[in-house]
């Protein structure tokens, strides 16, 4: 039975096994130097696979923020004893080291234990110091600290980073499993103090290649929020471990021609020694991989995100000035300028984004909220109804018009109205009818002086009838309600105080 050689050594064991990534570089420097130098004194010496336990065990700290040279020095000393024990013929079918990788945790390193004595919790095996077993710890570590530093590690990809991968690409592709958004926001949680290289590159590409998608088609400022902190945090963190970017302008992979499928398989195996021996084997060019990690181009990823996501953030979410609009909807005798303002709500055609309609929506609830004349007040009412019913309005518009129609008396609906089926058709789902007959009826119903009245003009005590503004309102209240609900809880639900 192979035991620790010595006293000293078993303290020194006892000593490694608590140095993590946050270790004080005080504390660490001097026993994994110590421990450096020994390896590399005789990389394929009696004690070699003593100093190899010691740098495995130490592999949080010199994978987060050790001193860049005694990382080198790591690894060097590291890969000299890959070769040295690497390459000698065994009859073992499997080693423990290939047993743990499919399973080794994003920020953990290979088990330096079993090459040193025994644990009292785990029996040792005969192939633990089988040389190929400790050429393989040796690789593994140096791979944690450098990643895509040396090659021989066994391809090894666990089924939750296989699943990974498939809901990526599941709602990338637009056929999501469930809920995106809360797929989405799971991925952006912050990344960990102490993340090693590849979980950290990891983490900010999977924020890029999302970040598109969250662009375009989520409209939940949490998904918002946890991405750009996240991202925020990553950048942070790559300043943090002072990771210099070696390539000359122009040598990362140009961020106009990702694909993103590529994108996302990289994004999730990259995180572990066999998933990045997955990668080289199947996706990466010769020598690609170090380019996936270098902090350089993790920078333009995490910085490229953001660019994407903090204006669109701020258009969602952030308060509206909608102050401009006044001179194009206000004409300088104080009237509304109804024609400007019906012809911005009415003649959009995209009924997916609201665009320039959901501001000028916004505007006609804060007039509203002002305006003393009743008749200019029913109007603005009818224009923000409109707009709640036809578009899904971002929580920065949204918000407001709902504290509005929150306004209406839903009483009404449980009664009759003198005006029995003789409401006017609102025509929310026709775009002709929208562009060539609700915007006649506004414009007479607010100035029937000046716009002549279409063929089935209703009188304005109709459009001011209780059930028909309950009716209107109600189902666009109760969509908002669904679709804001984690921003309300965000925000403690003051949308009924407009601004």
């Amino acid at each position: 039975m192979i035991v620790i050689p010595d006293a000293r050594t078993a303290a020194l064991y006892e000593r490694w096994r608590h140095v993590r990534a946050t270790t004080e570089r005080d504390v660490a420097e001097p026993l994994v130097l110590d421990c450096v130098r020994r390896l590399a004194a005789d990389p394929g010496g009696e004690a070699a696979h003593v100093w190899v336990a010691g740098l495995a065990e130490m592999t949080g700290y010199l994978a987060w923020r050790p001193e860049p040279a005694t990382a080198r020095a790591a690894v060097e000393a590291l890969v000299a004893a890959a070769e040295a024990w690497g390459g000698q013929e065994c009859g073992h079918a499997t080693h423990p080291y290939e047993e743990e990788l499919a399973e080794l945790g994003g920020n953990d390193g290979p088990s330096g234990w079993y090459l040193i004595g025994e644990s009292p919790e785990i029996p040792r095996g005969e192939a633990d110091l089988c040389p190929s077993n400790v050429a393989g710890v040796a690789r593994v570590a140096a791979d944690v600290i450098a990643p895509f530093s040396v090659p021989g590690i066994p391809v090894a990809v666990s089924e939750d980073h296989e699943q990974d991968v498939k809901d990526l690409l599941d709602f990338l592709n637009d056929y999501p499993y469930g809920d995106p958004a809360f797929t989405i926001e799971c991925n952006a949680g912050a990344p960990h103090a102490g993340s090693n290289r590849g979980v950290l590159a990891g983490y900010v590409i999977t924020q890029h290649v999302s970040a598109p998608y969250v662009h375009h088609r989520i409209g939940v400022r949490p998904v918002f929020d946890a991405m750009i902190e996240g991202l925020e945090k990553a950048l942070e963190m790559l300043a943090y471990t002072g990771g210099v970017c070696p390539h000359a302008e122009g040598g990362h992979p140009d961020l106009e021609e990702l694909y993103y499928e590529t994108e996302a398989e990289i994004a999730c195996h990259v995180r572990t020694p066999g998933g990045r021996a997955h990668l080289v084997e199947n996706a990466l060019d010769e020598g690609e991989g170090e380019l996936w990690v270098c902090p350089g181009f993790l920078r333009e990823l995490a910085e490229d995100a953001l660019g994407q996501l903090r204006p669109r953030h701020a258009e969602l979410f952030g308060e509206r000035d909608t102050g401009a609009l006044d001179a194009e909807f206000v004409r300088p005798d104080g009237r509304l300028a109804i024609d400007a303002l019906t012809r911005v709500i009415l003649a959009e055609d995209d009924l997916a984004d609201p665009g320039t309609a959901g501001d000028a929506g916004l505007w006609a609830a804060r007039r509203h909220a002002t305006a003393t004349d009743p008749h200019e007040r029913l109007v603005l009412l009818h224009i923000a109804l409109w707009c709640a019913s036809v578009f899904d309005l971002p929580y920065g518009v949204g918000r407001e018009v709902r504290a509005l129609l929150r306004t209406l008396d839903e009483e009404p609906l449980d009664r009759d109205c003198p005006h029995g089926d003789g409401h006017p058709d609102s025509g929310l789902h026709d775009n002709a009818y929208r562009r060539e007959r609700m915007k006649p009826h506004l414009d007479h119903l607010y100035a029937p002086g000046e716009f002549a009245a279409p063929d089935d003009a209703y009188p304005a005590a109709v459009w001011a009838c209780p059930r028909l503004l309950a009716d209107r309102a109600r189902e666009p209240v109760e969509e908002m309600d669904e679709r804001y609900e984690a921003m309300d809880e965000e925000d403690g639900d003051d949308a009924s105080v407009l601004r």
